[in-house]
């Protein structure tokens, strides 16, 4: 065959009428399966988080389901305005609820709420009556601490003593100390009628090889030594405590169905305005958090960036922040809209609203994002 020739180039049959061929489109198909199985997981897979949101808001010097929030009688009390804002938060998920995949990504981008390991806050092996039960003894004691701090505040007088709540089963305590029983001191030191015995007495629990208690026990006075076990690293006896106080006033809160210790500063703060003459607000709107012991300190709680939400969101124009939650504080406040406030002590609080009472923020004790204290004027 020359060179020249022209080679044979095969030609593709066209195909008889009604019998064209279709390549199955498996692949296209396959792939649409997959994205619903990953839509589906999304909405339904579980996954071991909590979401934190902003929760109602309640105005302690106002009512609640048709009572007043906080009713101080046993001394003189005066008319009070303004509105001094206890905030709360909301949690979805945790011990017997479900968070889904697609919730917590949602939550991520909502800058409003927070998403945190389930594991953080309980064990495993906790109850959502566990975890309701914790949240209605620490909104207990908060309510006492609140008084104790107040009273405090204002120079009056009360009683307080160191009770055993309760001895944990083959502990060191067991046999020795008793529910009920009255802890007057400590390797020495005093306990009863002291604002901090707890934390006196834990103090020396951790470290001491022997703990020497004089206790009170039916009104007999007896001497009992307990050496504590190493648990987990920590010394314990094998017991729970708990405050009983006498105060010189009464105080009775109407708070069903909230819980959690955080509202301490701003009960202490409502109680304190009822005591004394004159709006300590000035009729302002102001809203804040903290736990309280009852000597006045100001502690850090959780959900620092949902709660400066809602008080912004409710219209409150100052907000009163633990020193510790202050940079979670100002990475989510619009300082356009609301003043932020460090506290350390309830004196800080106090001192806070009065000043913002008459208009003047330049003295205010300013949040820093480290926390610090910051002494430069203005926000």
């Amino acid at each position: 065959m020359s060179e020249n020739a022209p080679r044979a180039v095969p030609v593709p049959t066209a195909p008889s009428r009604g019998t064209r061929r279709r390549r199955p489109p498996r692949l296209a198909t396959t792939s649409g399966v997959l994205t619903y199985v990953f839509i589906a997981l999304a909405v339904l897979l579980p996954v071991p988080y909590m979401l934190q949101l902003p929760g109602p808001v309640f105005n302690t010097l106002g009512d609640y389901q048709g009572d007043s929030m906080i009713e101080v009688s046993g001394a003189k009390t005066y008319p009070t305005d303004g509105r001094i804002d206890m905030l709360t938060v909301a949690v979805s998920g945790g011990p017997g609820r479900d968070v889904y995949a697609s919730q917590a990504l949602g939550a991520l981008i909502n800058g409003q709420q927070t998403v945190i390991p389930s594991e953080a806050y309980y064990p495993l092996d906790t109850t959502r009556e566990d975890v309701a039960e914790t949240n209605a003894v620490e909104m207990s004691s908060s309510q006492d601490v609140a008084v104790a701090a107040a009273m405090g505040q204002l120079d009056k007088s009360y009683s307080v003593h160191l009770l055993v709540d309760d001895v944990v089963a083959d502990s060191p305590a067991q046999g020795s100390l008793r529910k009920g029983d009255r802890l007057m001191s400590v390797n020495g030191k005093k306990l009863d009628s002291d604002p901090e015995a707890a934390s006196i007495m834990s103090q020396t629990v951790q470290s001491a090889d022997s703990v020497d208690l004089v206790i009170d026990r039916d009104g007999k006075t007896e001497h009992i030594t307990i050496k504590p076990d190493d648990v987990e690293g920590r010394k314990a006896i094998g017991i729970t405590m708990k405050q009983d106080f006498d105060f010189p006033v009464d105080v009775a809160f109407n708070v069903d169905g909230v819980g959690g210790p955080s509202a301490g500063t701003m009960f202490a703060l409502a109680i304190i305005d009822e005591l004394t003459p004159g709006a300590l607000t000035g009729g302002k709107h102001v809203a804040g958090t903290g736990e309280i012991d009852p000597t006045g300190t100001v502690g850090p709680i959780g959900g620092a960036r949902q709660k400066v939400a809602a008080a912004t969101e409710n219209g409150a124009t100052l907000f009163l922040s633990p020193a510790d939650n202050c940079a979670e504080v100002l990475s989510a406040a619009d300082q356009s809209k609301i003043t932020v406030a460090r506290i350390d002590t309830l004196d800080d609080a106090v001192t806070a609203v009065e000043q913002y009472a008459e208009g003047d923020t330049s003295d205010l004790p300013k949040c820093s994002v480290d926390g610090a204290d910051n002494n430069e004027k203005g926000q």
